[in-house]
């Protein structure tokens, strides 16, 4: 999933934006492979990364660039509970890259986030 970056801050050398987003404009939203996670499907996911991994790779490749640093899980539920109202929901996150790589997100070069994952489908009989 390609999600665009939100801001670049220089003094910490952080990448600001959304790595996963499930709702965007308050509807389901679907990427480029035609995927949608939801909330509560990024919810266990980001957890899982923040406890077990945190590295960032440049487009899923090579060796560490950086690490994810803040990790924000917004759902509705979350959102609701803290007073805030939005229509996109997801993972926010800060990320640390190393300077080369923050270079590229500075120049325009590097747009986004691309996040890897491995999507296990369950069929529920209702």
């Amino acid at each position: 999933m390609d999600v665009k970056i939100a801001s670049v801050n220089d003094e910490l050398g952080l990448v600001f934006g959304f790595a996963i987003i499930c709702l965007k404009n308050g509807e389901p939203y679907y990427d480029l492979q035609d995927e949608h996670i939801p909330e509560q499907v990024m919810l266990k996911a980001s957890c899982d990364f923040m406890i077990n991994s945190r590295v960032a790779k440049e487009m899923h490749r090579g060796e560490g660039i950086g690490n994810v640093i803040f990790a924000f899980p917004m759902t509705n539920e979350i959102a609701k509970s803290m007073g805030i109202s939005t229509l996109n929901t997801g993972l926010i996150i800060a990320m640390r890259p190393n300077a080369s790589i923050l270079k590229k997100f500075k120049s325009g070069e590097l747009t986004g986030f691309s996040v890897g994952g491995t999507k296990i489908r369950t069929t529920i009989n209702e």
